[in-house]
């Protein structure tokens, strides 16, 4: 039988890559750091997951043939990886360095044992660069002949997560600790272009030859509108993103934003399909109304202060629209609401006050943001945030 691997049994490990490999037939075996998680996996041998479809039906699964080893038996983990088909990570950016001796040692005995399979390993991470910077680290720890299997048999591989995996609580009436909650999005786009050898038959993955149109889509669209919802919803006490998504004049806002983002993805990239892009935004704000959900306006608004960095997913957009000739007004004041989201259990939302209590709303935006104080966004980010101030 198949075999993948899966670096972290999270949200998007259970919730998401664990259903695509079992419903391909694999055996997933999952690598995590909380014992705790490993012991109660190794106890049932399975999981439920229960997916939400936007027009309110939902679906219940039970997903097995699974097994499961915690970070410290590190040479059964680099044996299930030589012995494994293909590799799943979903532990964030900070903790890939952790996932390199699993993947070096591994690939060592595939050497040693003579294997002459590809095999690859598909990044479920919020970062461009982070299979370059796991393959350099992988790279670094191999020598002589494992180094020519790795860069001609292994490849490492970017993907595009839009499953939205809501953090689990009370309102969802479970109480078993390795359930799953998520929506049933299906659609896992990868670069097909860091594809070594046959493309593995998973179940929604799905090769893309022009992966940073998807990439940017991904960011300046569902990303943007999330954070539109989140802090405008906020603002105005919403709980939940579908609540925002009813209001007036969030909704037009958050139309306002994406109809600016799309204008420049499409002068950007020429080839795509207006019809194409504008289905694909169209059902993303179907999915964003879902009330299944019950998505928090706070676990989308979470760490500010990263949402809020130059190449991320607001002021990445005002750059985009900015390069493209667009002129990003709605993005512009969802940028000035950002500035006053300040929920008292976010560490980030907490410093993001006080630096502007310190610093000014102009000073925050160079410092946090990248922009120049001469540039015409910062002040109609300003104005924004003062409107807001005053209301």
């Amino acid at each position: 039988m198949k075999t993948g691997i899966q670096f972290g049994a999270g949200n998007i490990g259970r919730g998401f890559i664990g259903h695509l490999l079992w419903e391909s037939g694999y055996t997933t075996v999952f690598v995590e750091v909380f014992q705790e998680l490993v012991d109660n996996l190794r106890q049932r041998g399975s999981y439920p997951l229960r997916l939400l479809a936007k027009d309110g039906s939902v679906s219940e699964f039970s997903i097995d043939r699974i097994r499961a080893f915690p970070i410290t038996q590190e040479r059964e983990i680099a044996m299930q990886v030589a012995a494994s088909q293909v590799a799943f990570t979903a532990v964030g950016v900070k903790n890939l360095p952790h996932v390199v001796p699993f993947l070096s040692e591994g690939i060592r005995l595939m050497v040693k044992e003579r294997r002459d399979e590809y095999f690859n390993v598909f990044l479920c991470e919020n970062m461009v660069d982070a299979p370059h910077r796991l393959r350099e680290g992988v790279l670094e720890k191999l020598k002589g002949e494992e180094r020519i299997f790795l860069k001609e048999r292994v490849g490492f591989v970017g993907t595009v997560v839009a499953r939205m995996v809501p953090v689990m609580g009370e309102r969802f009436g479970i109480d078993d600790p390795l359930c799953v909650v998520a929506e049933s999005y299906h659609r896992l786009p990868c670069d097909a272009e860091a594809i070594r050898g046959p493309f593995p038959q998973i179940s929604g993955l799905e090769p893309v030859k022009n992966f940073s149109a998807e990439i940017d889509k991904k960011l300046f669209i569902h990303n943007l509108g999330h954070a539109v919802l989140a802090y405008i919803g906020y603002l105005k006490g919403y709980d939940f993103i579908h609540q925002a998504v009813g209001d007036d004049e969030i909704r037009k806002r958050l139309t306002g934003a994406l109809d600016e983002t799309q204008q420049a993805i499409l002068r950007k990239y020429p080839d795509l399909s207006r019809d194409a892009l504008s289905l694909f935004t169209r059902d993303l704000i179907e999915r964003f109304a879902n009330p299944a959900m019950m998505d928090t306006v706070q676990r989308v608004g979470r760490d500010p202060l990263r949402k809020l960095s130059p190449q991320d997913r607001l002021v990445g957009a005002v750059r985009l629209c900015l390069s493209q000739n667009v002129t990003p007004v709605n993005i512009l004041f969802s940028l000035g609401a950002a500035l006053h989201y300040d929920w008292a259990e976010d560490p980030e939302a907490v410093r993001l006050q006080e630096m502007l209590r310190e610093k000014g709303p102009e000073r925050v935006l160079q410092s946090v943001c990248g922009l120049k104080l001469e540039e015409e966004s910062i002040r109609a980010a300003v104005d924004a945030y003062n409107a807001i101030k005053k209301v």
